[in-house]
């Protein structure tokens, strides 16, 4: 194994992200019955272009966006 102690620095993302903000409350909302399905889809449809943006931004070679869904 080769010891790096200069740039670039290799690093993996583990894990799921943060579901925003908007996207709770939106699935909140729809629990509820106060948000259609198709508007609950919008809201999804929103925050996945927005994280795939920012693993884009990061360079990120593998982009995942199934967490994000609700069904």
């Amino acid at each position: 194994m080769t010891s790096r102690n200069a740039p670039p620095f290799r690093a993996d993302h583990v894990g799921s992200f943060l579901r925003p903000k908007e996207l709770l409350e939106a699935r909140d909302q729809h629990k509820q019955g106060a948000l259609s399905k198709a508007d609950l889809r919008a809201v999804e449809d929103r925050a996945i272009r927005d994280i795939v943006r920012f693993q884009e931004d990061l360079a990120i070679q593998s982009i995942m966006d199934r967490e994000f869904l609700l069904t």
